[in-house]
């Protein structure tokens, strides 16, 4: 339950670590808005998508009102329903990510070197990034933030004319 202040939004950057059995505790703050069970997908740019189950249809049901015959809709769909699992986390939190999952996000344990990775918290839905991988992505989007959001700007304002 959230308590009276605390967020009500997937919000905020956590690290945590795979350990063995390609098992990861998901953040406290984002588990308690996520709940136990949850969709985990591919996500874009080489990340993992954690949405709750109660969001999963309004994050499709775009590209499932629009046309079959549409090749854009039907790579969409693949690329996030096909590789998608329904995840359940154990009592402390933690879920195993599926081995599709790990390759893709290149979140491979091993009992050699640990694998960090980071949990993004955007508001309806989770990233994790392998972190090495997220360092990366974050170096260029501190360094682009302001071109993208007059590039947003601008399309709105294209749009709205």
């Amino acid at each position: 339950m959230v308590k009276i202040g605390e967020s009500t939004k997937l919000i905020g950057e956590y690290s945590g670590k795979l350990v063995a059995g390609h098992r990861v505790a998901l953040p406290v703050a984002l588990r308690k808005l996520l709940g136990n069970s949850f969709v985990m997908t591919k996500g874009y740019e080489g990340c993992l998508l954690i949405v709750p189950s109660s969001s999963w249809e309004s994050l499709i049901q775009p590209m499932e009102s629009r046309s079959f015959l549409d090749r854009n809709v039907r790579d969409s769909l693949r690329f996030l329903v096909g590789s998608a699992f329904e995840i359940t986390a154990d009592a402390q939190g933690r879920v195993v990510i599926p081995e599709t999952l790990r390759a893709y996000a290149q979140t491979l344990y091993s009992e050699r070197s640990s694998c960090e990775v980071v949990f993004v918290g955007l508001v309806n839905w989770i990233e994790v990034w392998e972190k090495s991988r997220w360092l990366e992505r974050n170096t260029f989007l501190e360094e682009n933030a302001d071109a993208i959001a007059q590039e947003l700007i601008s399309v709105k304002e294209s749009q709205s004319v």
